[in-house]
């Protein structure tokens, strides 16, 4: 029998309920210079993957211009179609190029998984210490 836990079970730690898939690394084509950050993703419906509360890990390598944001965790404040708006001021970061040729793609994840271009493990903890 499974458990069926409250959405915000552990006070402002939001998180999806137990799944046996998590979402997985989302392309990134582009991030505003903003405050608050707009990130466009690869994906037409991430709304169904990716909540507002949600942490998630940025992977940009330097070829995007935006390095500022590589291996940054930020959370995710709105979701509308392909586009994340975040808790991040990117208005002093340089501006998002998109890459001439083969490049290592930049990627969105969410925070503590760990994929082939999130070769950093940032583990996830509760308030509270439960669950992990």
């Amino acid at each position: 029998m499974s458990t069926v836990y409250p959405y915000n079970v552990f006070g402002s730690n939001t998180y999806l309920p137990p799944e046996i898939q998590l979402p997985s690394a989302i392309p990134i084509t582009n991030i505003t210079n903003a405050n608050p950050a707009v990130i466009t993703v690869n994906n037409t419906n991430p709304a169904n993957i990716y909540v507002p509360g949600q942490f998630v890990y940025l992977s940009v390598p330097f070829d995007y211009g935006m390095y500022q944001v590589n291996t940054l965790t930020v959370l995710i404040t709105a979701v509308s179609g392909n586009q994340f708006t975040v808790q991040l001021n990117t208005l002093g970061f340089d501006p998002w190029t998109s890459p001439s040729g083969l490049a290592q793609p930049a990627s969105l994840s969410p925070a503590g998984s760990q994929n082939i271009y999130n070769t950093t493990t940032e583990p996830f903890h509760s308030e509270d210490n439960s669950g992990n």
